[in-house]
Parts: C-alpha cells; sequence; structure tokens
C-alpha cells in the first residue's frame, strides 16, 4: 500500500479549527491512522506533564486489549460514548490509564527516535521539536523539548517491504562535530510510507499544541470566572449554609464532575453536608448507601498530619483500601479528595466523584479546587458564627411562601431558574464592582409563534420543544457560560467579559443553531425560529444589572416587530436605535 501525508493532511488542516477538545483530536487520529495504514494503533500521550497519572493511551479494541495483556493487567477503557453505547466499529477509539508502563517508552522519554519493537511494532515518537530521527546531524543530548506523544503501529510485516532508515549517532564530546549515520532496517514498511508517518505525526504534534493550549487558555478562563463567582457568593447576603451549598456546586459545575460531595470528616458519624449532582447524570442515591468513619481513616490521618495536599483515589485496584471498596461500592471510578481546614482545625473534605470514568486532574485544576476549598472553609466558619442568626432567619423563610422557592434548576428545560438568574443579576450590580467590574451583555431569546405550536399540537408538544430548544441554547454556549428559563419561552444569556459585538455573534449563531434543524417531537419534527435581543452594560447610565436586561428586552420588541427570527441589538450611548443583523 502507498500511503501518503495527503490522505490525512485534508483533516489534520482542519482539525485545530472544528475540534473542541484533545481527546477529540486524539481519538481521530488513532482512527485515521488505523484506516489509513490499514494498522492496529496505540496513542501514549501525556509524558510532557511529568506525572504518572496523567499518562493516557489511546487506541483501537485490538490494540487496547493486547497492550493491557502484556502489561499484566485489564484493561479500563474511557468509552467514547453514552453509558453502555460501545460502537461496534473496531476502528472506533478507546482510551484508558495505563498502570504500567513497557520499558521501550521509559527509554523513549530519555532518547526519543523512530525505531521498531521486537514485536514488529513500529514506534514513531513526536516532541514539540518534530519526530525522530531527522535527516540533519545534531547532538541527541542537547534535546530539552518534552516528548509530547508516542505513535504505536503494529500489523503483519513478514511478508512487506523493507525500509532503509537513516540514524544519526550523538557525539557527545563534541556537539559541533560531524556525526557519524547508520542504516536501521524497518521491516513491513516501505520508505515511502516511513516519510508519510513522520510527516503526519509532524502536522499532528503541531496540531496537539494548538488544541493543547487553546484548551488550557480556556480552563484558565472558566477557572478564574468560577473563582470570581465564588468570591461573590462570600460577599452576599445568602445563609452561610447555602452558599456552601452553591461553592459545591459552582466546583462541581465549573469542572464538569459526575459529583460534588462536602463530607465533614471531624465528627462522628461522618456526614456529607451538601451534594452537587450533574444535571445529565443519573447517579445512584448517597443516602442508601452508609458512610462509615473506618472507611475514611486512613485519610483523614493523611490529611490531619499533613501527609497530603489532595489525594486522587481510584476504586480498581486488585486490593483495595476500605474506602476504595466503599467507592467501589457506590459506582465511583475515581475521586480527588481536596481537605478543609477551618481555623488551623481538620474539618473535612470537599470530593469530586466520577462514574463515567477514572479522571485525572491537571495541575492548575488542581490550584482552582484547592482555592475553592479555601473559599468553602471562609463560609463554614462564618456559618458557625451566625448559626443561630441564620436559624432565625430559617424561620422566617418558612413562614413566608413567597420565599421558599431557592431550587437553582427549573425542572421543565434543566436550566437555571429565574430565581437564578435574579442571584446574579444582583450580584453584577454590586455597587462596590458596578464601575470597575469587566464589560457584560445580556442576551434575550424568545421563541416565535410559540403559542400556534401550543394551539395546534398541545402543550405536552409545547413542552418537548422547550425542552429541546433549551438544551440547543445551552450546548452552544461556552462551558461555564449558564443560560436562564426567565419565563415561558422566554431564555436569558448574561455573557461576562464580552463586549456588544461579540454577543451579537452569538445570538447569531444561536439563531441559526435553532432555525437550521428543526426539533424532534412524539408528533415528529416541529420548525422552530426564535428572536433575539442584546444589549451591553454601560458603567455610567446603567444604574444596575436589571437596566441592561430591560435595553436587551426592547431590543427583543423590536426583533419581533420588524419581522421575528433575527437578531438585534442596542448601543449604550444610543438606547433607542436598534442595531439589526
Amino acid at each position: 500500500m502507498k500511503s501518503s501525508w495527503k490522505h490525512v493532511y485534508p483533516w489534520l488542516k482542519t482539525a485545530v479549527l472544528n475540534l473542541d477538545s484533545v481527546d477529540n483530536l486524539l481519538r481521530q487520529v488513532v482512527e485515521k491512522m488505523s484506516i489509513a495504514f490499514d494498522v492496529e494503533c496505540l496513542l501514549w500521550v501525556g509524558m510532557e506533564q511529568g506525572s504518572a497519572d496523567a499518562l493516557r493511551v489511546y487506541g483501537t479494541p485490538e490494540a487496547v486489549s493486547k497492550c493491557a495483556a502484556n502489561l499484566g493487567f485489564a484493561s479500563s477503557p474511557i468509552s467514547p460514548t453514552a453509558e453502555g453505547e460501545q460502537p461496534p466499529d473496531k476502528r472506533v477509539a478507546q482510551a484508558f490509564h495505563p498502570r504500567s508502563l513497557p520499558t521501550w517508552l521509559l527509554d523513549q522519554q530519555n532518547l526519543p527516535q523512530l525505531k521498531q519493537l521486537d514485536s514488529g511494532d513500529l514506534v514513531i515518537p513526536v516532541t514539540s521539536r518534530g519526530t525522530f530521527p531527522e535527516t540533519e546531524s545534531r547532538d541527541i543530548s542537547s534535546i530539552t523539548n518534552p516528548l509530547q506523544f508516542v505513535l504505536q503501529l503494529s500489523r503483519s510485516f513478514a511478508a512487506l517491504p523493507i525500509a532503509e532508515i537513516v540514524s544519526h549517532t550523538a557525539l557527545h564530546h563534541s556537539p559541533n562535530a560531524l556525526q557519524p549515520s547508520s542504516v536501521t532496517q524497518i521491516r513491513g514498511w516501505s520508505p515511502q510510507e516511513i516519510e508519510s508517518i513522520e510527516v503526519i505525526c509532524s502536522q499532528i504534534g503541531l496540531a496537539y499544541s494548538a488544541l493543547y493550549w487553546r484548551q488550557r487558555l480556556e480552563q484558565s478562563r472558566q477557572q478564574s470566572a468560577l473563582i470570581g463567582r465564588i468570591s461573590r457568593l462570600l460577599n452576599s447576603t445568602l445563609n452561610p449554609d447555602e452558599i456552601v451549598g452553591r461553592i459545591v456546586a459552582e466546583l462541581g459545575y465549573g469542572l464538569q464532575c459526575d459529583r460534588s460531595i462536602l463530607v465533614n470528616l471531624s465528627q462522628q458519624p461522618i456526614s456529607i453536608l451538601s451534594v452537587w449532582d450533574h444535571s445529565d447524570r443519573e447517579l445512584p442515591s448517597l443516602t442508601d448507601y452508609q458512610v462509615n468513619q473506618g472507611d475514611w481513616q486512613n485519610v483523614i490521618e493523611m490529611f490531619m498530619h499533613g501527609g497530603a495536599s489532595y489525594l486522587q483515589i481510584g476504586s480498581h485496584e486488585p486490593e483495595p483500601d476500605p474506602l476504595q471498596a466503599w467507592l467501589k461500592t457506590i459506582g465511583v471510578l475515581s475521586v480527588l479528595l481536596v481537605p478543609l481546614f477551618i481555623q488551623e482545625e481538620f474539618f473535612g473534605a470537599v470530593a469530586l466523584l466520577s462514574y463515567q470514568s477514572d479522571r485525572v486532574y491537571l495541575l492548575d485544576e488542581l490550584q482552582t479546587v484547592r482555592q475553592v476549598a479555601d473559599q468553602a472553609a471562609i463560609a463554614l466558619t462564618n456559618a458557625q458564627h451566625y448559626q443561630s442568626l441564620w436559624h432565625k432567619k430559617e424561620v422566617l423563610l418558612r413562614q413566608n411562601s413567597t420565599l421558599q422557592q431557592e431550587i437553582l434548576r427549573d425542572d421543565l428545560t434543566q436550566l437555571m431558574n429565574r430565581r437564578s438568574l435574579e442571584r446574579e443579576l444582583e450580584q453584577l450590580s454590586t455597587k462596590a464592582v458596578w464601575t470597575i467590574q469587566p464589560t457584560f451583555s445580556v442576551i434575550v431569546c424568545d421563541i416565535d409563534y410559540f403559542k400556534l405550536i401550543n394551539d395546534a399540537h398541545g402543550h405536552l408538544i409545547g413542552d418537548e420543544v422547550l425542552h429541546s430548544l433549551a438544551q440547543r441554547l445551552q450546548s452552544q454556549l461556552r462551558r461555564g457560560t449558564p443560560a436562564y428559563r426567565y419565563g415561558g419561552e422566554e431564555f436569558v444569556i448574561i455573557l461576562t467579559e464580552t463586549a456588544l459585538n461579540k454577543a451579537i455573534d452569538v445570538a447569531e449563531r444561536l439563531r441559526t443553531t435553532i432555525r437550521n434543524t428543526p426539533f424532534q417531537t412524539k408528533i415528529g419534527f416541529v420548525d422552530v425560529t426564535a428572536s433575539f435581543g442584546v444589549a451591553q452594560q454601560d458603567a455610567i447610565t446603567d444604574q444596575s444589572a436589571w437596566d441592561v436586561l430591560q435595553r436587551a428586552d426592547r431590543a427583543l420588541y423590536e426583533a419581533k416587530r420588524q419581522g421575528r427570527d433575527r437578531v438585534q441589538a442596542i448601543e449604550p450611548s444610543s438606547q433607542e436605535q436598534p442595531l439589526s443583523k
């Protein structure tokens, strides 16, 4: 087979623009390479992070099973689809965290070089500088670029051609000297294929770097926004108990774990103070399982004696300790534990639970969780100081039925509800930060002719449309940006650190997404359009975030008046002159 990098390169050119994560890129790399060269493929990544926990392997199912067997353990693939939906295609990539490393991979970390293993597998390492070996002479000992990933390709090679690869031997005593070369024979691969693979790997390395740093930048932005929201919570007038619950929810939602809990480990019996569950997950109730002090004793002693600033624990060990056994009982694959100290006294831990996969957190994510845990400790301190005051307030709240609706999400759409929107508007309106906070914009969305949908098909179909449209809106927003159900068929989105022109682009994207794809319902597909109004905060003329919302509402009215299915915006400096798009 005469493979060429041109078979894969068109996809690589668009990968950086169209793929949303490094994970998706690496899965597709495995599938593309497997098909292009008719091989079984493994991709070892995460070496550049310097942590064994960060190492992952992507591969075709047969290669994954063979790798696991060779290393002496049963693989635990990270499924690329929903639970119970494993695609039948043998080329669909799987991913897992290996429990041990092959010797040849350790050698590649010290001296990256293209080589063929005794098994016949072809190994191609890629650093940030490119693939190895290169045709030009250089001193390998001077390489400081980290190893990005290693590609391992396997196919039957007995009757296939032999490629002669020129490699260079480093002369450490004289870096500038001409280095002698040697010829390495690679069985089962033609020279053209080797050249193609090296070109492809070099391009994959560039795509990997671009997506990796884009993802890290976005994660950093989300984490900064998370810390900002939690800081505002601490300055709010909410009950400290409510603040703790919101902190746990913000942490779980911001880091996209399956479940986030705050557990009090300082008293007997152990108690779970707050729980947040991902809205898209069906998780077992923790109340069905007893939490025993003995299961947590090793963790408690380690934290109390300063033995760790955090713990990442998996439940798949062959000889689990009591906590790992308990985690396995409740269906948890891994957990991140960060201790909480109140006035230097150990109190408990924040726990991020993963039920879908064996989750590994990056260093900056760990730092964010640490900061959030410190904020939770402050809130708990306040809760202790003002416990009696908040108890009196709770009595008053129970006496007034209009103040009891504190649920954060709307039951039908699962978006944040109007009460949550009001809280966010109140936080954005804080006088101390009103004139110095980054500019934000508000988008108001209203379904066109929604009454006709209800009249023609009934309210149950209307509810299906509302739910589907809400989820479509949320899926188009960057992670950490919630959509709110304002009332009826009207929705609101607050875009922090976003100017008007960028907000208009977001609204137009949302409008197009709704218009272009009909909504599946029990009676079939229903065509839906929506109108949008957009406004930006003006710290001088606006007195509060409510003023911005009202201006966006006026822009929405203008979009309706001009024919619907359009985006209208009002400039802050000229509030009565809408802009259309």
